[in-house]
């Protein structure tokens, strides 16, 4: 599995733990029937309980788990340190299982845990942050709810920032009682809340799939949803005989604006107990970037707009996605069916949305663009739609195994119309010059890091040059982009992530490019989770 930021700094801090002197770093063992005292369990050979270590564990320490299925849960009393974190983690050649208990991990005021390979099953809830920063949940999976009576299976809630989730797999937590569909894999915020500020936090090559009313919920700011696979075809068993599934990521809430969701497979979103399309990606909240994600195979649209009570999707930037062969699903007829929609139930209309060099082929009676009410005036221009050519993917099969993250293959043929077709994203507004600052007519296409240790801003490259520069910081408000190297530019001239040829791609990928900027591709956990 490709690793990202986050693994490369546990290594690095976990070096500088061992060579620093008068740091302390130590590794207990713990087993399932474990006796020993805390300080006996240094020996692997006398483990010491679960309980044990969550109480006595601190930073620097390294709670190894030896296989077997443990009936405890991981909760610890202490903090880990910026440099040291406190670190629970499989034992080497060992598959550890917490099963059955309450909760899986519960970080409640805790920073700096690292939780790594680990399995969980048939929890009543799995992973819960309750005002907790700076930790790191690394390669674990979550699997089976282990009863009917709570919404969030997992809940990084109460003002959490900067916590990390990679590597994961949420599977199977989701019901069906009255006609309707409970339960999510994972919510990150809290919908109705105006003071749940969880912000900086990151959900990186995860697989989410078979969940209730939605499989993610981001409800806060400034958070990053990269390289993950999302299904929830028909799963759970209806009231009526039937087999019902929902939508995959759902944003929305007060709190929400500037989240990125970035080379994702949103796909098989099934149907909902009320007969509701279930789409892709669903945007209800301001000021998001979507790009490179890949929509297919939905019930209803691929990504979809609506306005609410709550929040309303405005200024919202969705850019080079693929949104395929969605709104087939047989058992209804409803507008959601689309490759893109908007729902306007009398919320007021969402306008401003940006919705450029996108790729809307193949979906259901060659509707591209679909709807309810009116949304007001959008920017929708240079993408490709169902009513232009075939734009030639180099693999159009819809997989019959829906574990499979590598079809369709949507890249593009050699002898794609699409190539060289798209439209650079905004335009120099300052006036000619050299240096690493400039502004621009738009800067909300781009992301600088957001502070969030590790992450790195975009890279970009001018209209008609081959030299690119990387994105330090971004003022919103002025629009005014720093780099980290200087670039000569013109007033008027286009600015676009990095491209090849004369102008960039619509679509999900870039014909020919290596490296188009943006970090995974979606290497995923596949198969029954351990």
């Amino acid at each position: 599995m490709t690793r990202n930021f986050n693994i490369a700094s546990i290594i690095l801090t976990a070096a500088f733990v061992m060579a620093a002197p008068n740091v302390h770093a130590e590794t207990h063992y713990v087993a399932p029937d474990g006796t020993s005292s805390w300080a006996e369990s240094s020996d692997r050979d006398s483990p010491c309980s679960l309980f044990t270590a969550n109480t006595s564990a601190r930073g620097g320490d390294t709670v190894c788990l030896l296989g077997g299925v443990y009936n405890a849960y991981i909760s610890p009393v202490r903090d880990g340190g910026e440099g040291t974190p406190l670190t629970y983690m499989s034992a080497e050649g060992k598959q550890a299982v917490i099963r059955g208990t309450d909760y899986a991990i519960h970080l409640q005021r805790r920073s700096h845990i690292v939780v790594s390979g680990i399995a969980f099953e048939n929890c009543r809830q799995f992973l819960i942050v309750v005002n907790g920063h700076h930790n790191s949940i690394i390669d674990c999976s979550f699997d089976r709810n282990r009863g009917e009576d709570v919404w969030m299976g997992s809940w990084v809630h109460d003002s959490s920032t900067y916590n990390s989730i990679v590597g994961c797999t949420f599977s199977h937590f989701g019901w069906v009682l009255e006609g309707d569909d409970k339960g999510v894999l994972l919510d990150i915020g809290y919908d109705t809340s105006t003071t749940d500020a969880t912000n900086y936090n990151v959900v990186e090559n995860c697989l989410f799939r078979y969940s209730g009313h939605h499989s993610l919920h981001i409800c806060g700011a400034y958070n990053v949803v990269r390289g993950c696979y999302f299904h929830n075809e028909d799963w759970m068993d209806g009231e009526n005989g039937e087999k019902n599934g929902n939508r995959n990521l759902l944003c929305i809430g007060p709190m929400v604006h500037r989240n990125l969701f970035e080379d994702n497979r949103f796909a098989f979103a099934g149907k909902p107990p009320d007969d509701n399309g279930a789409n892709g990606l669903v945007l209800r909240c301001p000021d998001n970037i979507a790009r490179r994600n890949m929509s297919y195979a939905n019930g209803a649209g691929g990504i979809a707009f609506a306005s609410m009570t709550v929040s309303i999707p405005t200024n919202n930037h969705v850019y080079f996605n693929t949104l395929y062969h969605n709104g087939y699903e047989d058992r209804i007829d409803h507008f959601w069916q689309a490759g893109l929609a908007f729902g306007n139930w009398g919320n007021g209309t969402m306008p401003g949305n940006i919705i450029i060099n996108n790729i809307m082929y193949g979906n259901r009676n060659g509707k591209s663009i679909g709807g309810y009410g009116d949304p007001g005036p959008q920017t929708i221009e240079y993408n490709w739609l169902d009513s232009d050519s075939d734009p030639a993917f180099l693999d159009n099969t819809i997989p019959a195994d829906t574990e499979d993250s590598t079809l369709p293959d949507f890249r593009l043929a050699a002898n794609s119309p699409c190539i060289d077709k798209g439209r650079f994203l905004t335009t120099i507004t300052s006036e000619n010059g050299r240096g690493t600052v400039f502004t621009v007519e738009d800067a909300g296409y781009f992301f600088d890091g957001w502070t969030i240790p590790g992450e790195t801003g975009d890279t970009v490259q001018l209209e008609g040059g081959t030299e690119r520069a990387v994105i330090q910081s971004i003022d919103y408000g002025m629009n005014t982009i720093t780099l980290d190297r200087p670039l000569a530019w013109k007033q008027g001239q286009g600015l676009s992530l990095t491209y090849e040829g004369n102008a960039p791609d619509p679509g999900a990928f870039e014909y020919g490019a290596t490296d188009v900027g943006v970090k995974n591709r979606s290497v995923l956990p596949t198969g029954t989770p351990p």
